[in-house]
């Protein structure tokens, strides 16, 4: 057992050494690699007592990763985060950490900005759609959407 124990140690060290994970995704890769459920309770507890594992942490930063280099909508954000295992509640504390600081029509419009060339030449209801489509795929809301469309293409 003290074997097992150091080899899922050392390969959870070595999962992290890449960047911040959540737990689940610690637990996950430490279960592909055939470890007993014990060990890998074990080496979580580990994980977490000397702070190499922190959720917290963990959805702040990828959060604000998202949100600068990708200009992510909150809706976007929110599922990647419920799909790296993250509780709901801290999703949604971390989502508001985040956006009240944020003009969501500013970002959306900054989006739009680098894919405007790209729809040169097309009529203004394709534009509109994709657009749309672009923006939603993106996670921003129906509202900042139909502003951007507003703002762009006023009537």
């Amino acid at each position: 057992m003290p074997d097992h124990f150091k080899e899922a140690k050392s390969r959870a060290l070595r999962f992290l050494t890449y960047r911040d994970r959540s737990v689940q995704e610690v637990k996950s890769h430490l279960a592909k690699k055939e470890f007993s459920p014990p060990i890998v309770i074990q080496v979580l507890e580990w994980l977490v007592d000397l702070n190499y594992l922190n959720d917290e942490r963990f959805a702040q930063q990828w959060g604000r990763f998202r949100l600068e280099s990708k200009k992510w909508g909150k809706y976007r954000l929110q599922q990647e985060l419920l799909s790296k295992g993250l509780d709901s509640e801290l999703v949604e504390e971390t989502l508001n950490g985040l956006y009240n600081k944020v003009d969501e029509f500013e970002l959306a419009l900054s989006c739009v900005a680098k894919k405007l060339p790209a729809l040169k030449g097309l009529d203004l209801q394709k534009k509109r759609r994709r657009i749309a489509q672009f923006l939603q795929r993106r996670g921003f809301s129906t509202d900042a959407v139909f502003k951007v469309l507003g703002h762009l293409f006023p009537y």
